[in-house]
Parts: structure tokens; sequence; C-alpha cells
């Protein structure tokens, strides 16, 4: 299964690392972005590891939920390749954020 990152979801962790870089430090950075990247990849192999809720909104319409350390990755899968649609601070209410209620 092929994993292709949307924009909007390049967008966000570019914003992540970029925070991590200028805020923490570059050592934190790689960390962050080492744990995404590999998480990410196992969808590859493990397309269905994240959460799918149907009786969500978002699950109605197929979209999963992988939650890597406090953030989740939404995304979704279709035919042969996985799409991610976004990466957010899960301690936050990320599904507004997402669909800009904020």
């Amino acid at each position: 299964m092929k994993v292709e990152w949307l924009y909007e979801a390049q967008c966000e962790f570019r914003d992540f690392l970029s925070y991590y870089k200028t805020n923490v430090g570059q050592k934190y950075a790689q960390k962050f972005s080492d744990q995404v990247l590999d998480a990410v990849e196992k969808l590859e192999s493990f397309p269905k590891m994240g959460v799918l809720r149907k009786d969500t909104l978002m699950g109605k319409y197929g979209f999963r939920a992988l939650f890597i350390n406090q953030y989740v990755c939404v995304y979704k899968i279709e035919g042969e390749r996985v799409f991610i649609y976004h990466l957010a601070d899960a301690r936050k209410n990320y599904i507004y954020h997402i669909f800009g209620l904020e």
C-alpha cells in the first residue's frame, strides 16, 4: 500500500517541526519527526492500524485516527493508497481545528 500526504497534512507537519526547531531545539524536532514518520510508514503494511469509529461523523466517511504520542494523524484508505489528511495535536479539540471551526 502506498502512503500519500495531502498538502494540508504536509503543511501541518512542517509547522510542528518548525515550532519544535525554534522553541525546543533540533534534537527534539528530530525525535518528533522520526516518531511521526515511523508511525506513518507502518501504515504501508498495516493500513487499518488506526482507529475507525463508525459512530462518528468522520468514521462514517471512512476516516481513521492514528495516535502518535500527543498527536493524531487523520487518514483514509482509498483502494491501494492511504491518504494522510491531517496531523493535529490530540490534546486539543482537533476536529474543530481541522474543519476551521475555532
